[in-house]
């Protein structure tokens, strides 16, 4: 088990995946500062291929920090002293595998982050997906609900392999807060608290590392019965629900059963809280309940169940 630095992720929990941040590169070829005056007169684009040397490469030529998600297919790529860098899979939704990696690029402001090389002559049948956009930062990263849960999951315990202020995922407004548990598919999701159904959605199949994989998923929303501090909590990736959008649900009520759809490296479980339920509501902080009457925040590297913190 390995914690990758400062990263409150655990690193073999995203196979395929590679989070690229200046203070932690890894394996890349260079962070590289930029004039963003040099290029005034022309079109650069957020991806970029030097087909001299064979590298790819994220461009910023703006004055803001940018998040880019660099997914490459069936390529073998090499990195800083000749690194090969280890492929995972990903599935669509009509059950086409393919392997791949994915780079998860925090790029500051007129900086170049040159990826990879490129091991291929034949470069222009390579196929490249990317999403880049500004860095939505959270605007209340403290930002702490009072109400304690229940566990999510039946049985266990399980590993929590990405906390709140994660690197893979976890680091923008929508997700903040949010925390990973790897389980098996299948597991029993069950309801933190008394509440109603709001959503169920149920009708994706795709999984792994692609970046198109960002924008669907299968889920659950519960919003929670607090009339006076609305609350209302996301289960995603799951395989299934036994919930209906206007149901009414008691604490510890099997709702569904965990999965692995959308950007999902591996099974797991994303939970998150928020108090609005619309699109691009952000995260807000909550804490869980433990047997004892305790409460916890789940981080990566520790081990959870309905009990709370494991001990072993």
């Amino acid at each position: 088990l390995s914690l990758i630095p400062n990263s409150n992720f655990v690193a073999d929990a995203g196979k395929g995946c590679y989070i690229v941040r200046q203070e932690n590169p890894g394996h890349i070829i260079k962070f590289e500062r930029i004039d963003p005056f040099d290029f005034e007169e022309n079109d650069v684009p957020d991806i970029a291929f030097d087909p001299d040397v064979k590298s790819l490469s994220v461009c910023n030529v703006d004055r803001i920090w940018k998040v880019a998600y660099v997914t490459i297919y069936e390529t073998e790529c090499v990195g800083r002293d000749e690194i090969v860098f280890e492929t995972g899979k990903t599935t669509d939704n009509n059950g086409e595998t393919a392997s791949c990696i994915t780079f998860i690029v925090l790029c500051p402001p007129t900086t170049f982050v040159h990826l990879c090389y490129l091991t291929t002559d034949d470069v222009l049948s390579v196929k490249i997906e990317s999403d880049v956009q500004g860095w939505s930062k959270h605007p209340s990263p403290d930002d702490t609900h009072p109400q304690l849960l229940g566990f999510p999951l039946a049985q266990g315990p399980f590993l929590c392999t990405q906390g709140e202020h994660g690197h893979l995922t976890h680091f923008f407004s929508g997700n903040l807060h949010a925390i990973d548990l790897r389980c098996p598919i299948g597991t029993p999701l069950l309801a933190v608290g008394d509440g109603i159904v709001v959503q169920s959605n149920t009708n994706k199949s795709l999984t792994g590392i692609a970046v198109s994989n960002l924008y669907e998923w299968n889920s659950i929303l519960l919003q929670l019965d607090n009339q006076e501090d609305p609350l209302f909590v996301e289960y995603v990736h799951i395989k299934s629900s036994n919930v209906c959008i206007g149901e009414k649900v008691k604490t510890g009520d099997i709702i569904g059963f965990s999965g692995s759809v959308g950007f999902s490296p591996e099974p797991h479980l994303h939970f998150a809280a928020y108090r609005r339920a619309d699109p691009d509501a952000v995260t807000v902080r909550v804490h869980f309940v433990a047997k004892d009457g305790s409460s916890y925040l789940p981080k990566a590297g520790n081990y959870y169940s309905q009990v709370g913190p494991s001990t072993d």
